[in-house]
């Protein structure tokens, strides 16, 4: 009797235990974890929940020295004075957002890890900012306050957008709002056990210099924890650096490199987002108006000559390989527009013809060669369903000469 009851205990607690594994797995972890998702997704979610846990730190210190530097308890706390600062500093630094996004949004898709990297800084600038607020007058408050609340409130729209980007790369099954949702929980996990963190320090103390002290211990591990989290991000993806070097690599001997040969290869710069600057390499732009590619009328209808079958035109000016793109141009247009930019500077550079019958002559060749580059893009596992590049977004209309190919 004495055993059957030691049995069926262990077989209890045994039972009680893979529920509560079951609930956590199905409150952190998207469907098919790990086999259904992509092979560097634990390891930048771990590295993601130690930035999230030292930024929530961070911002629970950065509140008691905003709240202390406006003396709460003071007379003009009780006139509403602190109230109105503390609702200017979120509405000054919101408005300021709005001008950093409209004039970089258009390079988030593109460049994720670089922004990231670029947001971790502002928002660590910008609590520093905030904690400068307990040691100076308090006519300083609100300027500080606003300046680092707005580097904060880029990073925050920074985050989101790369965040998006990345959530893609990790669901090659399409699972993408079970991956947001379990990244939600994972982060607000992450964020109360910081607050929590935070507020025990404060038990210890309010002071100034513990306060900086604190700011200077955990700042330098918040930002290492970001470029541990980018490291461990490996996507197969082709960004701009990318497929201009994948690119180049077929033109000059007609193979593609995997993942680990191109970064490998030290052509790129940070992330795997850049192309460092010695190396030589064709300067690209998409997505542009006809007016600024062309400094004709004469010169579009050249180009739409050459192109009439084809979904993109290209034009060689200012060092510069811009590529217009049709209305119905995909991302397969888009790649094989690429590789004839490329093919197309190599050959202007290298025999001097005329620029005219420099594109005719190697749109022949893209044309030969579009195929196989896709094809083999493919048996190196990179992801050829979509092109992140700073793209200037326009689309034209012109008469195309639709051919049927067998």
């Amino acid at each position: 009797m004495r055993s059957q009851g030691t049995d069926r205990y262990f077989c209890a607690a045994h039972s009680l235990i893979n529920g509560v594994k079951q609930n956590l797995r199905e409150l952190f972890l998207p469907v098919g974890y790990p086999e259904g998702l992509h092979t560097c997704y634990q390891k930048f979610h771990l590295w993601l929940g130690v930035e999230t846990f030292l930024g929530s730190m961070i911002s629970v210190l950065c509140s008691q020295a905003m709240l202390g530097s406006l003396g709460l308890g003071a007379a003009e706390a009780a006139g509403g004075a602190v109230a109105i600062q503390w609702v200017l500093k979120d509405g000054i630094g919101e408005v300021g957002k709005l001008f950093f996004i409209k004039r970089y949004a258009s390079s988030f898709d593109s460049h994720p890890k670089t922004w990231k990297i670029v947001g971790e800084g502002m928002s660590s600038v910008g609590s520093f900012l905030q904690l400068c607020t307990c040691v100076v007058s308090v006519n300083l408050f609100l300027p500080l306050a606003a300046v680092g609340n707005m580097l904060e409130s880029i990073h925050r729209s920074v985050w989101f957008a790369s965040h998006m980007t990345f959530t893609k790369h990790f669901s090659p099954h399409g699972n993408i709002g079970d991956i947001v949702a379990k990244d939600d929980a994972q982060t607000s996990t992450a964020q109360l056990l910081g607050m929590l963190s935070g507020v025990s320090l404060l038990t210890l103390s309010h002071s100034q210099l513990f306060l900086f002290g604190c700011f200077s211990v955990l700042a330098p591990i918040h930002l290492w924890s970001t470029t541990s989290m980018l490291k461990a991000a490996k996507f197969e993806n082709l960004n701009q650096a990318n497929l201009i070097l994948l690119g180049q690599s077929f033109v000059d001997n007609g193979k593609v490199m995997d993942y680990e040969q191109l970064h490998q290869s030290e052509s790129l710069g940070y992330g795997g987002e850049w192309i460092q600057q010695n190396h030589k390499h064709v300067n690209i732009k998409m997505g542009l108006s006809a007016d600024k590619a062309y400094q004709s009328a004469n010169e579009i209808r050249s180009a739409i000559g050459i192109f009439k079958n084809e979904t993109y035109l290209l034009n060689y000016r200012e060092n510069t390989v811009n590529i217009l793109f049709h209305n119905d141009a995909q991302v397969n247009d888009v790649i094989k527009a690429v590789l004839h930019a490329i093919k197309f500077y190599d050959a202007l550079i290298t025999s001097k013809q005329d620029t005219w019958k420099t594109l005719d002559q190697t749109l022949h060749w893209t044309t030969s060669n579009c195929q196989p580059f896709l094809e083999s893009l493919k048996a190196h596992q990179w992801q050829c369903d979509n092109v992140y590049w700073n793209d200037g977004g326009i689309r034209l209309t012109w008469d195309r000469q639709i051919t049927c190919s067998s």
